[in-house]
């Protein structure tokens, strides 16, 4: 579910002029990482070992201690997400084997978090290009865009502020209502809080919650409390983290 939220590339008619100033306000709100200079992020994930979900078929102490000593990964850039985990060396097939259901559940569930991230997160809730704004409406509470996606389209509304209040896709099956946070730099994206009702066994409710730092200048994730349902509620943190950031060339205007 996590890895369909807004997972899209969009693409279309450019905006009417009209439009083109209140989509470039909304965008103006938020901190645009891209613009900073982001280009990836790689990560240590280190788990809270006390807020992981116990799996039967891992729950013996010798495999418990294996899915301590097991080191996890991330590397996060504008494509989203990529999540590894290495056993440690010499490890015993077989007890990887017992393992493995916990180890893939806590990459998926790493995965899924920040499969959505860029689409919210990079540079904020309002795609970068006019080509990927279908329409843009006032309400009475602030301004509906839709955006232009493959399959279904999605719909952001936003206050009068342009602070976004609800995403909603897959015709309507899936409603997000995700956080930001102010910053010097504009409002930066600081979790989420989301129900699917497009699966046939029932509905999934997901919310995290990220914490950020500022590494090599730029405003990133480094913790993170995720939630599904009632039964899982975990914690990780992302360390010994380094980026990469291009040079940004400021573009000045033509002499007048």
């Amino acid at each position: 579910m996590m890895a369909t939220l807004l997972s899209a590339v969009c693409y279309g008619q450019v905006v009417s002029n009209g439009d083109r100033q209140i989509v470039s306000s909304a965008r103006a709100r938020y901190y645009n990482l891209e613009a900073a200079g982001f280009q990836s992020l790689s990560c240590a994930v280190n788990f809270d070992f006390s807020t992981v979900p116990q799996i039967p078929s891992a729950n013996d102490e010798a495999t418990r201690k294996l899915i301590q000593q097991t080191s996890f990964s991330l590397t996060l850039d504008r494509n989203g997400p990529r999540v590894e985990h290495k056993f440690p060396a010499g490890s015993p097939e077989a007890a990887k084997q017992q393992a493995a259901p916990a180890t893939n559940l806590l990459t998926s569930l790493i995965g899924g978090i920040f499969q959505t991230w860029p689409t919210k997160g990079l540079h904020g809730p309002i795609p970068p290009f006019d080509s990927q704004i279908a329409s843009v409406a006032r309400t009475p509470d602030g301004y509906l865009f839709g955006l232009r996606v493959p399959g279904a389209p999605i719909q952001v509304s936003t206050d009068k502020n342009y602070l976004v209040t609800t995403i909603t896709s897959i015709g309507g099956k899936i409603t997000e209502h995700p956080d930001y946070a102010p910053s010097p730099d504009g409002m930066v994206f600081v979790g989420n809080d989301a129900t699917d009702d497009s699966e046939p066994y029932g509905q999934v409710a997901v919310k995290y919650e990220l914490g950020l730092s500022v590494i090599n200048g730029l405003r990133l994730p480094t913790s993170v409390r995720l939630r599904v349902n009632e039964n899982i509620d975990v914690k990780f943190v992302l360390a010994d983290c380094s980026v990469k950031k291009a040079m940004v060339v400021p573009v000045l205007p033509p002499p007048s």
